[in-house]
């Protein structure tokens, strides 16, 4: 079966967003170099694979700020991205984007990544931008492929949230048509 894109309906769509698996396994990690004047991300092969899980129950919580959002459904939902504009710098941000594992590398996340570049540029934004930690590498690089570039770190983002962990943030230019 095809799967295509559609909106996301907060009520219809919540109990199969929050069924997801979040989760990803990486054999490395980004170690985070910096300077006065520069930043650079270093990967590190890990001892021993990890596995990491994201929360899905900020997705729904009464403090997420995403403003719409998009899943990707063959008659269940196999992955979803929210999103939310400042108009201040004509940013849009990425807050949420997942794929069910067994969908990962088909397409999907290009496609919903894809709507939401189209919405950016329908609503004035510049640039796409988002915020992943230097665990997921894997996520990384599939925002690498799709464009996006490093445009800063935060080494206290996540305070004991996630110890040992760096905020790293990518961003996309998304130029008019």
């Amino acid at each position: 079966m095809t799967w295509t894109i559609r909106d996301l309906d907060r009520k219809r769509d919540r109990k199969a967003v929050e069924a997801i698996d979040t989760s990803f396994e990486t054999t490395s990690v980004f170690d985070v170099e910096a300077s006065a004047r520069s930043v650079q991300l270093v990967e590190r092969v890990l001892d021993a694979p990890i596995t990491k899980r994201y929360f899905i129950d900020e997705v729904f919580a009464s403090w997420a700020s995403w403003e719409v959002g998009w899943v990707a459904d063959d008659g269940d939902v196999r992955g979803f991205a929210t999103v939310e504009y400042e108009g201040w710098n004509q940013r849009l941000n990425l807050w949420f984007l997942y794929i069910a594992p067994a969908w990962r590398r088909r397409g999907v996340g290009r496609a919903l990544i894809e709507r939401a570049e189209a919405h950016g540029r329908r609503i004035g934004a510049t640039h796409l931008w988002l915020e992943t930690s230097s665990a997921n590498v894997p996520g990384v690089r599939a925002y690498e492929r799709l464009g996006f570039s490093l445009c800063g770190v935060d080494t206290t983002y996540y305070g004991r949230y996630m110890p040992g962990e760096t905020a790293i943030f990518l961003s996309k230019a998304l130029p008019a048509r």
